[in-house]
């Protein structure tokens, strides 16, 4: 199993890199040009290489741990940092579904609810729940990381569900959910690549309180420029809105 994990790493590895770096064109890209579009499409495609194989690294990982004989209670640790990453795997691959369909459906926005993306979406919130469990049931140094980042499944889930349940009720509704979604599948490529490859790639060790800077630092910058920047396209779109009305 072990060597299997370790292939699947390596192809969550390289598909990350190239996901962060396609992630970044869409973002200063003219919106719905050739390169915003075709970087788009790699950094979703990226993403979903990175959720799957996330969430079989961390059950591949957690079932190890067990079958060694080492107990949750002995080493938090060993299985906070694997839930924490297929819990990132679950969102991530939820969001850029969501980002994705929203596009696709927009003159159809009806046709958005599907069994599979409404799983989805449930599952997004399931990973919350799993890790609020996780964190409250077995208490260690990384429950409180847990327990502050835990909000985001429940967020992205619930958003999804919203949209399901009442398709274009809202002018450029789908375009505030791609650009969301997105930005917000961002945040969880960023978030992974701060806590566990940043600090392995170039051989440094944030000790002490600063410890939770990587958890943290992609959502506090993210979230708020979500906020800004769907403020800003409201504005943009308002006058649309009204010549609609």
């Amino acid at each position: 199993m072990i060597p299997l994990l370790d292939a699947l790493l390596r192809i969550h590895v390289a598909a990350g890199f190239l996901g962060l770096a396609a992630f970044w064109v869409p973002v200063f890209a003219r919106k719905g040009g050739r390169a915003h579009v075709r970087a788009g499409l790699v950094y979703a495609w990226c993403a979903y290489v990175v959720a799957v194989t996330a969430v079989i690294v961390a059950a591949g990982r957690i079932a190890a741990h067990w079958t060694q004989g080492v107990g949750v209670a002995e080493r938090p640790d060993l299985y906070a940092f694997p839930l924490f990453l297929g819990y990132l795997g679950v969102v991530t691959f939820a969001l850029v579904r969501q980002a994705m369909r929203a596009v696709a459906t927009r003159r159809a926005p009806e046709t958005l609810r599907t069994p599979f993306h409404e799983a989805l979406a449930w599952a997004s919130i399931a990973g919350s729940v799993a890790v609020i469990a996780f964190a409250l049931g077995v208490w260690s140094g990384l429950s409180p990381v847990l327990l502050g980042l835990s909000p985001v499944g429940l967020f992205t889930g619930r958003n999804m569900l919203r949209l399901m349940k009442n398709p274009g009720a809202e002018h450029m509704g789908w375009f505030y959910s791609h650009m969301g979604s997105m930005l917000g599948g961002g945040i969880a490529f960023h978030t992974a690549f701060f806590v566990f490859g940043a600090q392995r790639l170039f051989a440094y060790e944030i000790a002490g309180p600063l410890g939770i800077v990587p958890w943290i630092l992609p959502a506090a910058i993210g979230i708020p420029a979500i906020t800004v920047w769907t403020r800003y396209y409201r504005r943009k779109f308002r006058p649309a809105a009204r010549r609609a009305g």
